[in-house]
């Protein structure tokens, strides 16, 4: 087991410990528990690929459902996601594969081996689509503001914003000899430092509110099953939006739920509802 593997498995563990902190001992040992197996199964899947296929397919199934568990208790972290990519990706369910690494996207920005990973799975979906003018903008910002981690932003733009008014205050107590000076420098120095101090405040935490407010108007979703058909209702008696069916790892935004169902949206601007069961969402 290579040192990143370890470090996922040791953040997987500590991250499952602090969201059970009211949970007993016993509680605690047993999702630790369960991400060792998880990450043993994982690597006797892959000793198993070369000599015993049908074995070695097992073993990823158990690592990615071991995972699953832990995601399923509360946990919630990027080392976790990624391995539970991994798992669903070796197993070769590549829609909950990709489900996975984007959602440890969040808190694995610029990763090169999540990068990696996400963009082999998403190279072998067999659907593809051309996405729209009018989401390629907010997406590519987005991904600019994603090279911070989250909670690098939140914090970046806490300090921001208590420097600002620290600073505004320092600016309005100073002492009265100082707000004649030698002339413009000094007060420029202050009026520059409570703009710059201002500006990150609202670029980082804006970022952060752009997130909550992007995940929740736009939520999104990936498809885990084969011939899903995208319907012109929420039932199976209506009729096909078209005629083209579409398999795993196909990804949407979901623009509209109702019991059981999801219409959801290409991004190609087609649109259709499907089944709640048939997509993951993130």
């Amino acid at each position: 087991m290579n040192w990143f593997m370890k470090l996922c498995i040791a953040l997987c563990v500590v991250t499952s410990a602090v969201c059970a902190t009211e949970a007993s001992a016993t509680d605690v040992d047993r999702t630790t528990g369960a991400a060792q197996r998880a990450q043993t199964a994982y690597e006797r899947g892959i000793q198993l690929r070369r000599t015993d296929a049908a074995a070695s397919l097992d073993a990823f199934r158990e690592s990615a459902q071991l995972w699953e568990r832990i995601r399923t208790a509360g946990a919630e972290n990027g080392p976790l996601e990624f391995n539970l990519g991994n798992a669903y990706m070796e197993s070769g369910d590549i829609g909950r594969a990709i489900a996975a690494y984007v959602r440890a996207e969040r808190f694995m920005p610029g990763d090169s081996d999540l990068e990696h990973n996400l963009s082999r799975a998403r190279a072998g979906v067999k659907s593809s689509f051309e996405r729209t003018g009018g989401t390629l903008l907010v997406d590519s910002v987005a991904r600019w503001w994603h090279l911070v981690p989250r909670s690098v932003r939140m914090l970046l733009g806490w300090l921001c914003w208590l420097g600002f008014w620290g600073t505004l205050i320092a600016w309005f107590i100073r002492p009265t000899t100082q707000r004649g000076g030698a002339g413009a420098a000094p007060g420029a120095a202050w009026r520059v430092a409570i703009i710059t101090l201002l500006c990150g405040a609202t670029l980082f935490g804006g970022s952060v509110i752009a997130d909550e407010y992007l995940h929740t108007s736009r939520p999104r979703a990936v498809l885990v099953e084969n011939g899903v058909t995208l319907r012109k209702g929420n039932g199976d008696g209506f009729e096909p939006a078209f005629v083209e069916t579409l398999g795993p790892g196909v990804e949407s935004t979901v623009i509209e739920t109702r019991p059981g169902w999801l219409r959801i949206e290409l991004p190609d601007g087609r649109s259709g509802w499907i089944r709640e069961t048939q997509a993951a969402q993130l």
